[in-house]
């Protein structure tokens, strides 16, 4: 997540009392307890990961979002865990 959306950021520039701003998510986040996925039996996916920023590694902000039959991924939403 790179701020492409910035309708969806409204939590990141909400976070605490200065707002947050987002790293490059590391390749653990898969793996991370507070990550989920959710494997549909139609082939598509639903899933929430926690976002990393620069104060936090891994902050209690979290993408929601669903990957369909051909691997993409869409972001439905960023918010608090």
């Amino acid at each position: 997540m790179q701020g492409e959306r910035p309708s969806l950021l409204t939590w990141v520039r909400n976070y605490g009392s200065t707002g947050a701003v987002l790293t490059v998510q590391p390749d653990d986040v898969w793996t991370h307890p507070d990550s989920d996925l959710e494997i549909r039996p139609d082939g598509t996916a639903y899933g929430v990961v926690p976002l990393w920023t620069t104060e936090e590694s891994p902050s209690d902000i979290a993408a929601e979002f669903e990957v369909d039959t051909r691997g993409r991924a869409e972001i439905l939403d960023v918010r608090v865990l």
